[in-house]
């Protein structure tokens, strides 16, 4: 659970309020200006083109830093309607599943908290969406757009057609583009699919378990209009420190991998062959034992992995 600790006067003030940008952050001080930097361009945008009102919704996930005097003083500068919270140290995906449920606005985009949104973001975001024929609606769940670099190139390959009407299942599958996207969703629909939470030493949930899930009903419309400036920062990746936490993670994907994507052997054999090992690796790195494993997957699946157990249990060594 978290608390509100700190809520600009705008906040207070705006009820209409269309979208919802998330951020969770962790001791990241250093990088998180640049996010609220980015969020206070999208308001010059918002002034400019007289569009819809935006909130922003930061929790802070346990912070050690100044991440606290950082968002005091931008609740209290009041140039953007901004709600802060805080919890303990329980990982984004705790920190979203909370957000998620009190977000005010229509739609949702979660922002880490050291990339930038694009100033014209919102307003792309929207026109894709407004464009989707208004009794098709209800087959979407939202629009993904396209990130740069810091060299302002577009992160991936081009989508071969644009705009893109499928699952997230179809474009990490069947297109095989697993580049970072990010996600306008429907707040109505993202509060159905919930982060799961299995393990408390869980720090980090792939935000494809929910999207995966998303994706067996609800559709998204995806471009190759960017609207992030994504930045890659070694030094703070919780995942890249902790192997325990990142095994925990690891295991519930490929275990996701195996009880639901068995379908698709025929289009991406290596993801499937790499979830068959990697369920024993990151299981035993996690201190789960073998018969564990076995159980946890259904049915002819506990076959195939028991076959590829010598592997993992190798690789786990490692």
């Amino acid at each position: 659970m978290a608390d509100l600790v700190f809520e600009s006067i705008k906040s207070k003030e705006i009820d209409n309020i269309k979208i919802t940008i998330f951020t969770a952050t962790f001791n990241r001080a250093k990088t998180l200006t640049r996010t609220y930097e980015s969020i206070k361009d999208l308001h010059k945008a918002k002034i400019a083109s007289n569009i819809f009102e935006f909130e922003w919704l930061l929790v802070d996930d346990g912070s050690m830093d100044e991440t606290s005097v950082l968002a005091k003083g931008w609740c209290e500068e009041n140039i953007i309607p901004i709600r802060c919270y805080k919890q303990s140290n329980q990982g984004k995906h705790v920190a979203m599943n909370f957000a998620v449920q009190h977000a005010r606005g229509e739609f949702w985009i979660s922002i880490d908290s050291d990339d930038a949104i694009l100033p014209d973001a919102l307003q792309t975001y929207m026109n894709w969406w407004y464009a989707i024929p208004i009794e098709n609606r209800k087959d979407f769940c939202g629009v993904s757009a396209r990130a740069i670099g810091s060299d302002n190139m577009m992160i991936g390959i081009k989508l071969p057609y644009e705009p893109m009407d499928i699952t997230f299942t179809e474009l990490r599958l069947k297109y095989k583009i697993k580049e970072d996207f990010l996600e306008m969703f429907k707040v109505d629909i993202l509060k159905k699919y919930p982060f799961p939470t299995y393990d408390e030493r869980m720090r980090f949930c792939p935000e494809s378990l929910s999207w995966f899930e998303m994706a067996k009903k609800y559709k998204l419309r995806i471009i190759n209009t960017p609207t992030l400036l994504y930045y890659h920062d070694d030094n703070v990746s919780l995942m890249k420190t902790k192997n325990i936490a990142r095994s925990v993670s690891n295991y519930y994907l490929w275990l996701y991998y195996i009880n639901n994507m068995n379908r698709y052997w025929l289009v991406c054999p290596l993801n499937l062959f790499k979830a068959y090992v990697g369920i024993t690796m990151d299981g035993l790195i996690a201190g789960k034992k073998f018969t564990t494993i076995i159980s946890d997957c259904r049915s002819w699946s506990q076959v195939l992995v028991t076959v590829c157990m010598p592997i993992g249990w190798l690789l786990s060594k490692k």
